[in-house]
């Protein structure tokens, strides 16, 4: 896919499926997004345990939004339709300890996590998020 210059400073998306696609031109349709990046060779993941096992976690994007505080949100978007009890290990992971934890560190700016699972209703799904107080 490629970006628009003024929504991204990588001009390819690497595109897993449909569902990405579609779900990134959603997301630059968005005012509210500042920047985004695929997490594709980026480095950034986030350890999590699956039965025991210590794993790493690739969440699929990476967007800074505008959600009208002065400071943009660092939002984590995973992309996926499918549930197995691996995305809900990530997911919960994600949402309730490694955002937490940076944002309790306040070095790192603000975070949250979402997981989009119906890409073409993913600009409701982020302003919805965006408007209930985290």
């Amino acid at each position: 896919w490629l970006t628009r210059p003024d929504k991204s400073h990588i001009n390819y998306v690497v595109l897993d499926s449909n569902w990405e696609a579609k779900f990134v031109q959603s997301l630059e349709e968005m005012n509210e997004l500042l920047c985004y990046a695929r997490n594709d060779h980026l480095g950034f993941t986030i350890p999590y345990t699956l039965n025991g096992d210590e794993r790493s976690y690739v969440p699929d994007f990476i967007a800074r939004i505008h959600d009208g505080r002065p400071e943009p949100l660092n939002l984590i978007l995973e992309v996926t339709g499918m549930r197995t009890k691996e995305k809900a290990a990530k997911a919960s992971t994600a949402r309730t300890l490694w955002v937490p934890a940076v944002n309790n560190h306040g070095g790192f700016g603000r975070w949250a996590f979402l997981q989009i699972t119906d890409p073409w209703n993913a600009k409701h799904a982020i302003r919805a998020f965006l408007a209930n107080p985290r």
